[in-house]
Order: C-alpha cells, then structure tokens, then sequence
C-alpha cells in the first residue's frame, strides 16, 4: 500500500510538471544587481542590457522597499511580500536574530518564497542559486533550493551560473551579483568607478545569457533583471528617490517588446510575476501581485501607447548649491539622441532649444534636459543651481565620516540649516574626533558675529563640542584668535536637537574665518554607550 502511494504522489508530480512545460515559458532566470538606482542604469554604459529593453519591457519606475538596504530588499524579490510580511527589516536578520515572525512560516519558520512555491506545486523541477554575498543563502528555507552555490568574484558567478544552466536547464534560476553596490562603498555611488561596476556586470549577463543559448533552452526563457536599492555618497538606507527607485526589466516569450511600462511597480511584484508566468497559483500571503503590463496577452492594456526606451540625458553639474557659476555639459549613452533643454523649468519639447555647447549656470536657474529618439522622449534631468555670493572657498581640515559626509565642505555656508534629523544631509558627522575648517572670504569683510551650528542628541551618541574657537586672518597663515565658546557656561542649551553656538565680537575685519570644535571624545558614565566614542554633527557656519 506504501509503495503504491508514492507511486500515485509521483504520477501526480510528473503531471503538474507536465502541465508546467506546455507553457511557452519552461524556464525563468532571476539576476539581480545590487545597488543600481534606475537613474543610474540610465546613465552606466549597458550595451547589452539595452538590447535586451529593446527585446522586452523595463519599469524606470519600480520602487523597493524601507529601510533601504539590501536584506529587506532582496527578500521582498523573492517572497512577493514586504518586510512586514517576511519579516527581514535589516542585513543583521537571522533565523535566530530577529524581531518578529512572518505572517506564515514553514515548519523551519521561514516565510514563503519563490522557491517554497515552485517546491509545492512543481516539485520535480531544477532551482537553483548562484551568489557573492553570503547572507543570501540565510533568508529562505534552502532546502528548497536544489543548488546553491555562493563563490566570490563577479566573474566567477557567471562561471558557477553558466556552467550549471548548461549542464543542468533548469526551471528556475536565480543570479546576483554584488559588484555595483560593493564598488558604491568604497568608491562612491554614482561615480565613475560606480558605473565601470554596473557597466562590467552588463558584460557578464551577456556572457551568462550566452550560456541560457548554448543550454538550447533560451527561447523558451523568460528573464527579469532588476536591482535593490541605489545609492548616494558612500552609502544607503535612507529616503531619497534615487536609493528607493531601481530598474526592473523583464523579457521573453509573451513579453511586450521595447517598451517602457508606465505603471507604478514595486520589488514585491518580481516573484508573483515569475509565479505567473509559470502557471503557478500565487499564495495568499504574497501581497505582491503580476506585472500584467507587460504580458502581450493582457487585453486590458490592448489599447495603451506605449513609448520605447530612451535613456535620459546626464549634466555634468550635480544639483546644488555652488560658490562660483557652473559650466554644465549634457550628453546622452544613446549617442544618436538629441537633446533639448530649457532654462525656466519647463518640460523640454521638439520646439526647445537643441543642446550643442556648454551652458553657464549662475543663479537662480534651473535647467531641464530630455533626450529624444526621433519623438519618442526621454525621462527629464533637473538641475537646480544656487550660487553662493560672498564667500571665495570653504575648506575642510578634519574630514567627516563617510557615514555622515552632509554636501562636503559647502554644507557649512550654504544656509541650510539642519534638522533633528541627523541622517539629514546639512550635517557633517565626526566620529571621536575634532572638526575645523577655514572660510575664504575672497576679500576682507566686516564681522561682529560669530556662530556654529551643532547637533545634541545623546540618544544617537550625539554631543555637543567641549570647546568652539574661532580665529581670523587677513593671509590665511598667521591667525588671531577671536572668541571661544564653552557650551557648558551655557544656560539655556535645549537638551535634544539643533543647537547654534553664537557669540557677538568686537568689530572686526579678516579675509579668513578659522573654526575649531572639539569633540568630547567618549560617551560619558552612566551613557549606554560609555567609554564608546562620542559623535559630533556641524551643519553651520555663521558670519555676520
């Protein structure tokens, strides 16, 4: 009787994963890149990933999830739910480290993914997965992996991933590189280098697709690649726009061809869809949902216009605030698209004017770039630009942590104060040690105030300077000091948030302004984090 029982559960298998194969698409392959912003995707050099737009559909659009990081992200991929659901809020999660369950767990209490669903309900198919960050053979069961393969080096992934398609077929793959979100940190997102990683990894997915055409099974693949989160400075995790929108593009048998999806989309969508595409019946846990957008089958969207993919043009000026006029330079990845631009911050149209030499850009401005491809347009590029008057140079002596560098040195003079936030970027972080810069003012000005901006947060480990000096000089060598200020002869210091350290002079005159704050150094006794070291924030300098 035993045996006549898993003879039947196997007929039944082989059945459901018969029926799987009459679909035009027996195989899908998953790659993610790590740390592309949509917006970078646009402006990094990917030959072969714009073929493949030109063969499929891509969403510009499609946002991730909060907090920015990878771990939430890239379980929301392939779980089809958000961290609420699947419960990964952080990189540090573990099965054992945790804050709370996932709305549904497995009998080894992770939550549903992609490979879960295709082990239920297609349990004769081949999954597998191949990676360079270890942690993401922690955030599903992998016992429902078939292979998974972590191995350092970006091309050795496509070695690991491409040798076991061809040798393999199998159903159901994921791919993840690292490499941009790696090259983002030590390197700096959005960055030359950055894009040299994104543009490397364009080289390698061709190498691997290649793989997908020797296996014999590409024309009956459908691929998705996508990204987590992008990035800004040397880091990520919080609020911007080009941290929490990435790329998402999808191709293969049934897909629209060379279009730009115009709907709203989100990272929980990737596993639904992959589950769609399959034929398989999505769990009720998922809170994700197909892109049906891009099904050519969807009748729904019959009638849409849809435009293709035009990347948007670059500007050599960054937007922000600038001492001296900006000579800004447009230029597009798509070298046979126009560019036009207008310079009162309306939507460029044919009719605007066509971009053939640098632009000065002196303040107030703001200038508006699109790319067009015969009158297909492309997303806009705004530049907003503000000059500083008065101020020659602003230098910093001590840099701030990487974590928290605020704008550089023009963070201290651009008049933005800072908020109670400290993730906030009119702050510059130092870490245990001292903070000091000097202000050129270009030519020698009058002076009776004197000011720093500074941040109280004991909470965050945050406090204020034991010591502000500040000194003058009319050379830039030899420096008189001016004033000092001791926060604790202060009465009236608010306990949490910004504070402005000021003090009225004598009347003066100097061409250099020389700031100094003093770090306390540690968390004081009795502090959660005493003997640990302290954190000073500055956000302004003030000079009246």
């Amino acid at each position: 009787m035993r045996k006549l029982t898993v003879i039947l559960i196997l007929l039944s298998s082989m059945h459901l994963f018969s029926q799987s194969n009459q679909s035009p698409v027996q195989h899908v392959i998953l790659i993610g890149i790590d740390g592309v912003s949509a917006e970078a995707f646009q402006y990094a050099s990917t030959p072969f990933m714009d073929e493949l737009v030109a063969k499929g559909a891509v969403s510009l659009k499609t946002r991730g999830v909060m907090p920015t990081v990878s771990a939430p992200n890239w379980a929301t991929i392939l779980s089809g739910a958000g961290p609420e659901q699947h419960g990964v809020t952080s990189n540090d999660w573990t099965m054992s480290k945790h804050g709370f369950q996932p709305t549904v767990c497995d009998y080894e209490g992770y939550f549903t993914s992609i490979f879960t669903l295709i082990r239920q309900q297609r349990p004769l198919a081949n999954t597998a997965m191949i990676f360079d960050w270890d942690w993401l053979g922690t955030c599903i069961n992998k016992k429902f992996v078939d292979t998974m393969i972590y191995i350092t080096g970006t091309q050795q992934v496509t070695d690991a991933a491409a040798d076991y398609i061809v040798r393999n077929k199998p159903y159901f793959t994921f791919v993840y590189y690292g490499h941009p979100d790696e090259t983002g940190h030590t390197k700096g997102f959005n960055t030359a280098d950055y894009y040299q990683a994104i543009s490397e990894v364009d080289g390698e997915i061709r190498r691997l697709i290649d793989s997908v055409k020797h296996a014999g099974i590409f024309d009956n693949a459908a691929f998705i690649i996508t990204s987590d989160h992008g990035g800004r400075g040397f880091g990520h995790g919080g609020e911007s726009m080009i941290e929490i929108t990435v790329p998402w593009i999808i191709f293969g048998p049934g897909i629209r061809k060379n279009v730009v999806l115009q709907d709203p989309n989100n990272l929980e969508n990737t596993a639904p869809t992959i589950a769609d595409i399959l034929g398989m019946k999505l769990p009720v846990e998922w809170t994700g949902k197909p892109v049906n957008e891009a099904y050519l089958k969807a009748k729904e969207f019959a009638k849409r216009q849809f435009t293709s993919y035009v990347p948007k043009p670059q500007c050599t000026v960054k937007d922000g605030i600038y001492l001296s006029p900006q000579p800004a330079m447009l230029f597009s990845k798509m070298n046979d698209a126009d560019i036009r631009y207008t310079l009162d911050g309306t939507i460029p149209d044919l009719k605007s004017r066509k971009y053939s030499e640098q632009i000065l850009l002196a303040t107030p401005i703001r200038l508006t770039a699109v790319a067009y491809k015969g009158n297909v347009r492309s997303e806009p590029v705004v530049v907003n630009v503000n000059i500083i008057k008065g101020i020659n140079n602003v230098e910093l002596l001590c840099e701030p942590s990487a974590k928290y560098p605020g704008k550089g040195a023009i963070s201290l003079v651009d008049g933005n104060k800072g908020t109670a936030e400290y993730t906030d970027d009119a702050w510059l972080g130092y870490e245990g040690t001292d903070f000091e810069a000097v202000v050129d003012f270009g030519k020698k000005r009058d002076l009776t105030q004197l000011g720093l901006e500074v941040l109280q947060q004991p909470a965050d480990w945050i406090f204020l300077p034991s010591l502000v000096e500040f000194y003058t000089s009319d050379n830039g060598i030899e420096w008189q000091p001016v004033c000092d200020i001791d926060p604790a002869n202060i009465d009236d210091i608010r306990q949490d948030g910004p504070v402005l350290l000021s003090r009225k002079i004598s009347f003066t005159t100097a061409r250099y302004l020389q700031v100094k704050a003093k770090n306390t150094g540690i968390c004081p006794e009795g502090h959660p984090g005493a003997g640990q070291k302290a954190w000073l924030f500055v956000s302004e300098i003030i000079a009246e």
